[in-house]
């Protein structure tokens, strides 16, 4: 009987029932190996492994051979065989003489166990730890990550001086979570980083992936050593559509959309080379695979990484489909997330996703088809034709004599096809319509159109070839437009001209400044207030410098405030502010009786009961 074996069929509660040990329901009991006045040994039914969290105890971290080693204070291969005794005989007493079975006992890897439950109570604390981090969250928002709907957590390098556990430290220690420095104290892996769980076949976790928030050039990335694990973990079994990401954060992303999420099975490479041992036998365990997507970084390295990885693939799965998702040049899943309103980027990239091809093909283009009825007239679409976008899930194409519908609208991404669903009516003779699904750039796919459209409407082929082409240019600007609206929006600013430009110098140049600044603040209709006024315009110009300044407006009600912070705003270009009414609940007005601002985008905050003045150096495109 293997190791393994004896602890699937021996579990600890079995053992502690032998020796007459009753945990409490939160799986805690007195600890049998040192005098224990409070329950310090915690029982992991689960994983049938222990931890004394007492720093009066040496029993640290085990499983169920190592608590009968203890408890009968024997070799590991006597309480080996007590173990596989004990399998067998349920509770009757234990005998140092019980033969041993005839099968080998084999020794599992030393400390897996307690690699495990360290890992799995650092990361515990890191979790806890994260939403209590402004730092931290507001590092993941600003990559459009909501840290709510994945398993995340923040190392801020203090645990080992909080935790008052010798064994946890030494633990950390032995799994490279802590180095001991020649001068005293520790180096911390990973420290001010956002950490991530690999997890084994078992879904334990059996590693950690850090991503730096404080440096983001040449250490940003850290791996335990001796990496091993997966994230966000083994595929499904049943998978049937594969995703493969260039990083965890790329993973994150896509599995933060719910329309993925339920579709695809994601898993994180970890970078170009990232193509682990592990992930292979991963995915060659998946016994219903049918399709795996590359979605890596919009870069050289990127592609170059998907071919390589492709045919590796492709000569291992030969029977399943590889597909590559055009990421736009110079982004990834996670900028895509970050500089786009509408988080349907990555579900629409995803459904225009390309067949990975192994060699290079010649385009096909579309060749006029001659008439079958020589001398027939042909009509050519004219100039009146348009193409009326008003619903863009029912784009009409209007060509006077043909009325085409493209029903479902197209696809803003994989820019090589163009998949429709047409619907094509002749007015004039009033029959029934043509229904029909291609793919406009497949040329058997128009030829067999083309041929349909003729026989049942009874039209000239070229005439019907000459209105699917026209047809497939309109479609192709409109799909540009939409794209060019996709891109992230550059800020306009309105420059000075010469003369402006001259004055302002001339201005700032002349003596008294602060006092005709004042004076100007006065002219321009704010009555009183001569030193409210200056401070707040002073406020509202440094936006202009690195760190703004804060201002808060606080009086009796009736005082003036609104009417200052709008008096002064109207001295501030349209372009370098946002106005907005926060009406604050009643939970808000309690206490300090001021409903907070806490978007990341606000430099300055005016806030009172109603107007709340923001103040940026660019625009966020969600508020354009």
């Amino acid at each position: 009987m293997e190791i393994s074996e004896i602890k699937r069929q021996l579990p600890i509660s079995q053992v502690l029932e032998h020796y007459g040990l009753k945990p409490d329901r939160n799986d805690r009991l007195h600890c049998p190996f040192h005098p224990d006045k409070t329950p310090s040994l915690q029982i992991y039914p689960k994983t049938g492994a222990y931890c004394c969290f007492s720093s009066h105890c040496t029993a640290g971290t085990g499983d169920v051979i190592e608590f009968i080693e203890r408890m009968e204070k024997c070799t590991k291969h006597e309480a080996l065989v007590k173990a596989t005794a004990l399998c067998g005989g349920g509770s009757s007493p234990l005998s140092s003489t019980t033969p041993i079975p005839a099968a080998k006992l084999f020794m599992e890897t030393e400390g897996e166990l307690e690699k495990q439950a360290v890992l799995g109570k650092v990361f515990g604390y890191c979790k806890r730890a994260l939403p209590l981090t402004k730092k931290a969250v507001d590092y993941l928002e600003g990559r459009g990550i909501d840290y709510t709907h994945h398993e995340t957590g923040y190392n801020s390098g203090g645990l080992h001086g909080e935790s008052k556990n010798h064994h946890l430290v030494a633990g950390m220690e032995r799994c490279g979570l802590l180095k001991r420095r020649p001068a005293g104290g520790y180096s911390v892996w990973a420290k001010d980083c956002i950490l991530f769980p690999l997890r084994n076949k078992e879904h334990k976790i059996v590693s950690l992936y850090g991503r730096s928030i404080t440096n983001d050039t040449d250490q940003r990335h850290f791996y335990l050593s001796g990496r091993e694990g997966l994230y966000p973990g083994y595929p499904k079994p049943e998978a049937v559509r594969l995703i493969l990401t260039e990083s965890v954060i790329d993973a994150v992303s896509l599995l933060q959309q719910h329309q993925l999420s339920i579709q695809y099975e994601v898993l994180a490479l970890y970078g170009t080379n990232g193509l682990t041992e592990e992930h292979l036998q991963a995915i060659l365990g998946l016994q219903h695979l049918q399709e795996i997507i590359f979605m890596l970084n919009g870069d050289e390295a990127g592609r170059a990484a998907t071919n390589k990885h492709a045919a590796a693939l492709h000569a291992l799965l030969p029977d399943v489909t590889l597909t590559t998702v055009p990421v736009p040049e110079g982004e990834d899943v996670n900028s895509l997330l970050q500089t786009h309103a509408d988080p349907r980027v990555l579900v629409d990239l995803v459904g225009g996703r390309t067949d990975f091809s192994f060699s290079i093909e010649p385009s096909i283009s579309i060749e006029p088809v001659q008439p079958k009825t020589a001398g027939a007239a042909i009509t050519p679409p004219t100039a009146a034709a348009r193409l009326i976008t008003a619903n863009p899930e029912l784009l009409v194409y209007d060509m006077g004599e043909l009325l085409i519908t493209v029903l479902g609208g197209i696809k803003l991404t994989g820019l090589d096809r163009m998949k429709v669903t047409l619907k094509i009516e002749h007015k004039a003779t009033g029959g029934l319509p043509v229904r029909h699904h291609l793919d406009l750039y497949n040329h058997p796919h128009t030829e067999q159109l083309v041929s349909k459209i003729a026989g049942s409407l009874d039209m000239p082929v070229q005439q019907a070839t000459l209105a699917i082409a026209a047809l497939t240019s309109e479609l192709e600007g409109y799909r540009a437009k939409r794209l060019e609206l996709m891109q992230p929006r550059t800020e306009e600013r309105i420059p000075l001209s010469p003369a402006e430009r001259q004055a302002a110098i001339q201005y700032l140049k002349q003596a008294n400044l602060l006092e005709r600044t004042g004076e100007d603040i006065g002219r321009s209709g704010i009555v009183g207030e001569e030193t409210n006024r200056l401070i707040a315009w002073l406020v509202y110009s440094s936006r202009k410098l690195p760190v703004p300044l804060h201002l808060l407006f606080l009086g009796s009600s009736g005082s003036g405030k609104t009417y200052l912070q709008e008096r002064v705003s109207e001295l501030i270009p349209p372009e370098d502010k946002i106005m907005l009414v926060v009406w604050p609940k009643a939970s808000d007005i309690t206490g300090k009786g001021v409903a907070s601002c806490k978007r990341p985008e606000a430099k300055v905050c005016l806030s009172a009961w109603g107007p709340c003045l923001r103040l940026r150096k660019s625009i966020p495109d969600r508020f354009k």
